[in-house]
């Protein structure tokens, strides 16, 4: 008969694997929806700031171990977005460099405007991904060799996932990883109101 501590134990490892093939199961679904041209989007005015921080503080609460910092400029402009996929998004990217850093992670979120874009930036210390796979990831079920070759669990789907929807905003996702040194993730959204440019007079 099992003490209750090894019962609760082997509990939760059950509850988090019915977990694990429930994501799988969603994000199967997911992809065969955007395959078929189904991904539908409530596009609205957003402010990408509250939801950033809403997003890093759920994952604090799930990983305290983790560092997770925000920079986030006091007037950022408003983004046109639709606010649950880009919270899919956000979540993803951010799962993903907790998920494959070594030890604690350290994971800062940075936010910028450029142009007639705002860009949202998660830098991880994690293994990297090697400069030949590095277009790959966005793929339909690839993963990265070092990802691959880990017991890190994953069928290759969320980042195909965060490209179909970041496309779908008129956005772009893209990676930039040095192997053993870490990686940063950015993806961009086009802003509510375009920029103002200077007025140039001959």
């Amino acid at each position: 008969v099992l003490n209750p501590e090894a019962l609760r134990i082997r509990l939760k490892a059950i509850e988090e694997e019915a977990d694990r093939l429930n994501k799988l199961v969603g994000n199967l679904l997911y992809a065969s929806r955007i395959q078929a041209g189904g991904l539908q989007m409530e596009i609205t005015p957003l402010d990408l700031a509250p939801l950033i921080e809403r997003v890093a503080e759920r994952l604090r609460v799930r990983a305290p171990e983790a560092a997770i910092t925000l920079d986030l400029p006091a007037h950022l402009p408003t983004v046109m977005a639709d606010r649950e996929r880009i919270a899919e998004v956000l979540q993803n990217v951010l799962e993903n460099a907790l998920k494959y850093s070594p030890g604690p992670a350290q994971i800062a979120v940075t936010c910028r405007a450029m142009g007639d874009e705002v860009i949202v930036s998660i830098s991880d210390r994690g293994m990297g991904i090697p400069l030949r796979e590095q277009a790959e990831i966005f793929e339909r079920f690839q993963r990265a060799g070092q990802a691959k070759q880990s017991a890190i669990k994953g069928a290759g789907l969320g980042l195909y996932i965060c490209r179909a929807i970041l496309e779908a905003h008129g956005g772009r996702i893209w990676v930039e990883s040095v192997l053993h040194s870490g990686s940063t993730f950015a993806f961009s959204l086009p802003r509510e109101e375009k920029a103002q440019l200077p007025m140039v007079v001959f």
